[in-house]
């Protein structure tokens, strides 16, 4: 070929081109068909005067490629599906459809299978997917297309709502949902579409692993804001007469039964953990909202720590280190999740579930023991046993900067409100409305945490009480000697209060 001609060659190529209608496709020099409809095709090379079709072996004359400028935002599109594990195989003429329209025929075909059906395969051909009606000339045969583990599963997950703040087990915070999908992600979770799903649970496609479906009751302008912001498909519930979901906990899988598909049953009390499983396709027995009620966490309310050995402590309140590392261990070795405050603020709130073993330690006022600066016996064992507890520091007596720890949140214990007023009662519940609220703001202040409060010496007044709610405490402690519940009033939850008489035995009755 001449320099002009090399020219004209490339004149035609391009990424992107449109093959002329009943043009020829050539497969290792050798024309094997030809294609009825004008079709795009992305390219790869050239090799004399043809044209190498992008990711295949089959060629396509330059004189057949439409001149037209390139297209250069053309889309990647990936794709969730697996191949299957076969081939179709014929030798005789064979059509090729697109939406019921020839696109091709060729001579014989030896391909893998996309995608099946009661009356059709479909094929990948050229970068793109066509339909071959079943016939008896065209055999099955095994071929190892794909090394992809493919899904055994997908598990459904239906939302009811999914908005900012909630009021109903049947509601998700965006807050938890977000939370859930990235730790989703870091497990190697994706979503899929409900055509994909459709495609799977009938029997049609293979899917890739770890492929999850998500869809709600109330799809909102909201989910479709998170669909973009998270880069995930969540989608409007489906449920025809033909295609029906039933909440079994249990995760779906291919050829079902299409009026009876499983699916998982978000609440706003599933956990993260949960949803893990649920995704990895195990079966869980879902509490009910009854059994959530019911649900309780004993709160525990220690004060000033001493060693016994070396130490004197005149109150009642004073517990010897001792006696709280063998609180400590015995958590420890019965497995006690010792809860954060704001992952109690949450449970109470309904918006995480967590494991019936569970327990909010507290600490009231920041005296002996407590801090850097009077003991340091809290944070040093907190830390040696990994336990999570809170501090309700009186803010105006001692600076804050005594107590940080990695395990010890601190929330207010009113900023100098923490003796008897003149009204024989805790000074908060004494001085006014007007006069609380202002301490309260001033403590919040400090410690820049509206999780909890709780009152000193345990006593209350509506006054108070409404001081404490309208400073934007989300929850409020006091006395009881019962375990707290989702249905206690959320600001004058009870705890047990720990005295240095306590045995073990005594603990463990408590905690269990």
């Amino acid at each position: 070929m001449d320099d002009k001609e090399v020219k004209e060659i490339k004149s035609y190529y391009s990424k992107t081109i449109t093959l002329k209608k009943k043009s020829n496709i050539y497969y290792n020099n050798k024309k094997i068909g030809k294609n009825l409809e004008e079709i795009k095709l992305d390219l790869e090379s050239i090799k004399g005067k043809y044209f190498k079709v992008k990711n295949t072996n089959y060629y396509v004359y330059y004189k057949n490629v439409k001149k037209e400028k390139e297209n250069k935002n053309k889309e990647k599109v990936t794709s969730n599906y697996v191949l299957f594990n076969k081939n179709i195989k014929t030798n005789k003429k064979i059509d090729l459809y697109k939406e019921d329209k020839k696109v091709f025929s060729l001579n014989s075909i030896n391909t893998p299978i996309e995608a099946i059906d009661n009356d059709n395969y479909y094929i990948g051909f050229l970068n793109d997917t066509y339909k071959v009606k079943k016939d008896k000339s065209i055999k099955e045969i095994k071929s190892n297309n794909s090394k992809e583990k493919i899904a055994d599963h997908v598990s459904v997950l239906f939302y009811e709502f999914i908005n900012d703040s909630c009021n109903d087990y049947n509601c998700t915070t965006t807050e938890n949902f977000k939370n859930t999908i990235n730790k989703l992600k870091e497990n190697g979770y994706y979503t899929i579409t409900l055509e994909e799903f459709k495609n799977y649970v009938s029997g049609m496609k293979q899917l890739k692993e770890k492929a999850i479906y998500i869809n709600t009751a109330n799809y909102t302008e909201h989910i479709s804001n998170l669909n973009k912001e998270l880069n995930i498909n969540v989608e409007k519930i489906d449920e025809t007469a033909h295609f029906r979901y039933i909440s079994t906990y249990k995760a779906a899988k291919a050829n079902s039964d299409l009026k009876r598909i499983d699916r998982y049953q978000i609440k706003s009390y599933t956990s993260v953990d949960d949803i893990l499983k649920m995704a990895n396709g195990e079966e869980l027995k879902q509490s009910t909202d009854n059994e959530i009620n019911n649900q309780s966490v004993p709160v525990l309310n220690y004060h000033f720590f001493y060693d016994a050995k070396t130490e004197s402590c005149g109150e009642s309140i004073c517990l010897d280190t001792a006696k709280f590392r063998e609180h400590l261990q015995y958590l420890k070795d019965n497995n006690f999740k010792t809860l954060t405050m704001e992952e109690f603020r949450k449970w109470m709130y309904g918006e995480i579930e967590i494991p019936s073993k569970s327990i909010l330690i507290t600490v009231d006022d920041g005296a002996m023991g407590t801090g850097k600066h009077n003991g340091n016996k809290l944070n040093p064992l907190l830390e040696e046993y990994h336990m999570n507890a809170t501090l309700f520091l009186i803010t105006g007596w001692w600076k804050i900067d005594n107590y940080y720890g990695d395990y010890l949140d601190i929330q207010s214990h009113t900023q100098d409100m923490h003796q008897y007023g003149t009204c024989g009662r805790g000074q908060i519940n004494c001085n006014g409305y007007e006069a609380a609220k202002q301490d309260l703001e001033y403590s919040l202040s400090i410690v820049k945490n509206n999780d909890s409060f709780c009152f000193p010496f345990y006593m209350y007044s509506n006054e108070s009480l409404k001081a404490v709610k309208d400073v934007g405490f989300k929850l409020a402690f006091v006395g009881g000697n019962v375990n707290a519940k989702r249905t206690n009033n959320k600001w004058l939850l009870p705890r047990y209060p720990i005295h240095d008489t306590i045995t073990l035995n005594q603990f463990i009755n408590i905690v269990n």
